[in-house]
Formats: structure tokens, sequence, C-alpha cells
């Protein structure tokens, strides 16, 4: 874009950004983002604050990535704050797990979702008693964890899966397929999904 004269803007920016998270370049999107304010004197919006963060969180420098929470001249939204919950996870700070999750209970008080990652986040570090509290409080508020949800489009039809659901038309020939999957010596039949 620069080589043929077309200045980037914030969607430019945002799309490099999200590329340099995802792969990992956390020298590059830092300079990119400070780039985008002093070259091109553009104002970060919360979208290039969220692929920051992610960056930061994925590296692991998840102090850094707090700090810029703290900074960033607007509120933190759910993604920002579920973007650093999952990081802390991953690299396994509690402390700063527990201060996102509680952020993030606050801002979605009804998403199963939150309180499942936090409720797990207790249960993996042992402290069964503050897991059990959050599904407690999940119990109190009727908030039920909802199934995961698959589909897959098959000749024009749309065909959805949940978790566990035996309900489904051609459920017995699914399981019967992954039956065969998972047995190693058994002959694989093709079964239509009818």
């Amino acid at each position: 874009m620069l080589e043929s004269g077309v200045a980037p803007n914030e969607v430019t920016f945002l799309s490099a950004l999200s590329a340099c998270s995802h792969e990992g370049l956390f020298v590059e999107g830092q300079e990119l983002f400070r780039n985008m304010v002093q070259c091109y004197g553009l104002k970060p919006m919360i979208e290039h604050y969220g692929c920051v963060v992610d960056l930061l969180g994925r590296a692991g420098l998840l102090e850094e990535a707090k700090i810029l929470i703290k900074q960033m001249p607007m509120s933190p939204d759910v993604a920002i704050w579920r973007s650093f919950l999952c990081a802390c996870l991953i690299h396994g700070e509690l402390d700063l797990a527990e201060m996102a999750g509680e952020k993030l209970m606050k801002l979605e008080p009804d998403d199963d979702g939150v309180y499942a990652l936090v409720s797990h986040m207790y249960c993996n570090s042992s402290r069964h008693e503050d897991g059990l509290k959050i599904r407690k409080k999940m119990r109190n508020k009727k908030i039920r964890k909802r199934p995961g949800c698959s589909w897959i489009e098959v000749n024009g039809s749309v065909h959805e899966f949940l978790a566990v659901d035996r309900s489904y038309v051609a459920a017995t020939n699914i399981y019967r397929i992954l039956q065969c999957v998972n047995e190693p010596n058994r002959e694989f039949l093709w079964l239509e999904l009818e």
C-alpha cells in the first residue's frame, strides 16, 4: 500500500494487528500500534486495543496487557476481558484471571460461558470450593450451561448437533460410524445421513 501511495487507515491497521497477534509477531505488532498513532495520526479504537491485548496475552506479557487495559481511553469491553482471561488461564496466572473473571461477570452477568470459564479455572487450580461457589451462583441466578453445538450443510440441508444429544435423526448412524473409526480392526461402513 505504501509503495503505491495509499495510506493505511484504521481497518488496515486492525487487519495487520490481528494478523500479528495470530502469528505471534509481538515486536511487529507493537511497532504497528505505535506507528498507527505517531506516524499516521490515527486514533485507536477499542478493536485495536483488543488486538494488542490479545497480542500481549499470547506472548505471556500479562502485566503489560493489564497496564494497557488500565490506560485505554475507553472502558474495556467483554472481548478484551475475555481475551485477557483466556491468556491468564493459558499462562497459569490465577490472580489476574480471577480479576478478569470478576470484570466479565459484572459486564455479562447472565453469560453461562463466563461462569463456566471461571469455575473451571478454580477447579483446575485445586480451588474446588471457589469453583463450587461459582456453580452455586449460577444455580441461584438460574443460569444453565448451554451444550456445545455444531452444524454442517449436506446437500443444501443444514444439520445441527448438540453435545450429548442423541435425538438427531441420524444419530444412530453417526455413532456407528464413530465406533468404526475408534476401533481400527472393524470394517468401516458408509452410511447416509438421511
